[in-house]
């Protein structure tokens, strides 16, 4: 009769060690529990790339070997950077991150001094590096101006002709006068330059 230990065929060997002799359910037990384990090559490792930028709709992703890591980045999708216009309202504005595509832009006066009047900003032209991505936009801005003080023309209308000189006057001052010509040098400018939504990032 063989040995047994715990319900468990042994054996010895030519050496006297003994050994179990597990019967064929028990090694199928044990080939169903080694085959359960988790391959080392199937365990999620961290990813080695940087994050993608955010997309419309969102994704959840479909690599389900890599996975991301607490303190992980996605790229930032604007660019808010500040210019101060020069002597002929304008200046020439570098973005804190390049586009692939032309991005959209928000312009607007900051530290505006109380009283005066607003400025109309506009974007003239971009900039572009050897590869063609967007990486500045020069920007313009024109303070608007009270129109000219007329003289009235109750005090003019003593004679016919010194109405028709009054009027002149008035229509002289008027033509091809620019509500925008007055001096924005020195205006603080808000520049934020945001990627488009409707095409890919990269």
């Amino acid at each position: 009769m063989g040995l047994t230990a715990g319900g468990v065929a042994v054996y010895h060997d030519s050496a006297g060690h003994l050994f179990e002799n597990p019967s064929d359910a028990q090694i199928a037990s044990l080939s169903l529990q080694i085959a359960s384990k988790a391959d080392l090559a199937a365990i999620p490792q961290p990813a080695t790339t940087t994050p993608r930028s955010e997309m419309t709709g969102g994704y959840t992703g479909a690599v389900a070997a890599r996975y991301a890591r607490e303190d992980h980045q996605h790229p930032r999708q604007t660019s808010t950077t500040y210019a101060t216009l020069a002597s002929n309202g304008q200046a020439t504005v570098s973005f804190s991150r390049t586009f692939v595509n032309k991005p959209g832009l928000n312009l607007s006066e900051t530290d505006a001094v109380i009283g005066s009047q607003p400025l109309v900003l506009r974007g003239l032209g971009w900039v572009q590096d050897a590869n063609g991505l967007y990486t500045g936009v020069v920007v313009q801005g024109s303070r608007a101006q009270l129109l000219p003080a007329l003289a009235p023309l109750s005090t003019l209308l003593t004679l016919l002709s010194g109405v028709v000189s009054g009027v002149n006057t008035a229509l002289t001052a008027l033509t091809n006068y620019n509500i925008f010509g007055g001096s924005a040098a020195g205006a603080t400018v808000s520049v934020i330059a945001v990627a488009r939504s409707d095409v890919p990032a990269t």
